[in-house]
C-alpha cells in the first residue's frame, strides 16, 4: 500500500519536507512556551524585588508597620516612654536609632527600635545597678549569645565581649570594656 502524500503548488509534499514543517511548528511552540514561562518568571521575580525595595526603603526610613512612631532620633523620647522604665544611662550620647527589622520579620505584627548609645563605663554600671543588677556582674558574666532572643538586631561580630541582659520589653546589650551599649526595645506580635 502507497502513501499518498498532499500536493501543494502542483508538487507532491515528501515525507522528509513535512517531517521538517512539523519540527518547525514544533520549535516555534516549544520557544513560545518557553519565552511565556521566563516571561512570568521574571514577572514574579521583579515583583519581589519592588516589594522587598518598598520593604527596605520603608524600614530605612524608620517606617514599621503598627509601631508607635518612626524609628528615628526626633521621636528618641517618644520610643523611650515606651513601656515601663525605658531610659538611657546617665549622659548616654545616642549613635543612632534603627528599627528592628529582623524581630519585626519573625514576628508577625511585631517592631521594634534599636537605639545605639556611648556612655561612660560608671553611668552604664549605675545604670545596670539602677535596674537590680550589680554593675559587677558586668565583669563576671560570660559573653551575649549573638543567637539570643533580642540580640537578632544587633550584629555582635563586632563586638567585643557582648553582655546582654532584659527586662520589660527591652533587652540591653553592653559591650565590653564599657563604654557602647544597644537598647532594643520590642513590641507589637500576633
Amino acid at each position: 500500500m502507497r502513501v499518498r502524500w498532499p500536493v501543494v503548488g502542483g508538487e507532491e509534499v515528501t515525507g522528509r519536507q513535512l517531517l521538517v514543517v512539523v519540527a518547525v511548528l514544533v520549535g516555534i511552540g516549544v520557544f513560545w512556551v518557553l519565552f511565556g514561562v521566563g516571561y512570568l518568571f521574571l514577572s514574579s521575580a521583579q515583583v519581589e524585588r519592588s516589594a522587598a525595595r518598598a520593604s527596605a526603603s520603608a524600614s530605612a526610613a524608620g517606617v514599621q508597620v503598627g509601631a508607635p512612631c518612626p524609628a528615628d532620633v526626633e521621636h528618641l523620647d517618644e520610643i523611650l516612654a515606651i513601656g515601663q522604665g525605658n531610659s538611657l544611662p546617665e549622659g548616654a550620647e545616642v549613635v543612632s536609632v534603627e528599627p528592628a527589622v529582623n524581630f519585626a520579620e519573625a514576628i508577625p505584627g511585631g517592631w521594634g527600635y534599636v537605639i545605639e548609645f556611648t556612655a561612660s563605663d560608671q553611668a552604664i554600671r549605675d545604670y545596670v545597678t539602677d535596674r537590680g543588677y550589680y554593675g559587677e556582674y558586668l565583669d563576671a558574666y560570660p559573653t551575649a549569645d549573638p543567637d539570643a532572643d533580642g540580640a537578632e538586631d544587633v550584629d555582635l561580630s563586632g563586638v567585643t565581649a557582648p553582655w546582654m541582659i532584659g527586662f520589660g520589653n527591652a533587652d540591653l546589650i553592653l559591650e565590653r570594656p564599657l563604654g557602647r551599649g544597644w537598647l532594643v526595645i520590642r513590641g507589637g506580635g500576633m
